[in-house]
């Protein structure tokens, strides 16, 4: 009877150290994520100073689109690592 309780027990702790893992390895992806958003917005920012008008329009909303991946891909990590803790 002991050694099932145990092994239950064991059972469950384990389970709960994967779903934790699960949710920091869906945290470290996230953040990954918002890394490489945040280098595309910085670059579409660097090729708008180089480029004509319409160059400018168009890499200044790719620019706004990867803020706002970068700020949303953030968010997700750091719920992430809320909902591990």
């Amino acid at each position: 009877m002991n050694k099932a309780l145990i092994a239950l027990a064991t059972s469950f702790t384990l389970l709960a150290a994967g779903t934790a893992g699960a949710q920091v390895g869906k945290a470290a992806s996230d953040a990954t994520d918002a890394v490489q958003h945040k280098i595309d917005e910085k670059q579409a920012d660097s090729k708008a100073k180089k480029s004509g008008p319409v160059g400018k329009a168009v890499n200044n909303v790719k620019s706004g689109y990867h803020k706002n991946r970068a700020k949303s891909s953030a968010n997700k990590a750091k719920q992430a690592l809320k909902d591990a803790g």
